[in-house]
């Protein structure tokens, strides 16, 4: 991949807070953006994505694909432990003029 993309990181923030920085990516003319969550954050990435598809930019953004896995996180005990991971890539919808 040429161009990396601009990766959004889901944290203790609230929701309005990462659908803001989102709008400002888009507005700054990106044409893709990846949501990312570990955890406990993924259904606040879900609803910060859905939000955006359908609330804020209705028909301009679409969801393009989602993936999930396990990536290690910190040590516990001595013993590694997995933790869940989201990623969401959001992409503007195509205009048809």
């Amino acid at each position: 991949m040429s161009q990396e993309l601009p990766i959004v990181y889901i944290g203790k923030r609230n929701t309005s807070f990462y659908i803001n920085v989102c709008i400002k990516l888009f507005e700054r003319g990106e044409e893709k953006i990846v949501v990312e969550a570990l955890g406990m954050n993924i259904c606040k990435a879900v609803d910060v994505c859905n939000l955006l598809v359908n609330v804020f930019k209705k028909g301009e953004v679409t969801i393009e694909n989602i993936t999930t896995d396990m990536v290690m996180g910190q040590t516990v005990r001595g013993l590694p432990k997995k933790v869940s991971r989201i990623r969401i890539l959001l992409s503007r919808a195509e205009t048809s003029n």
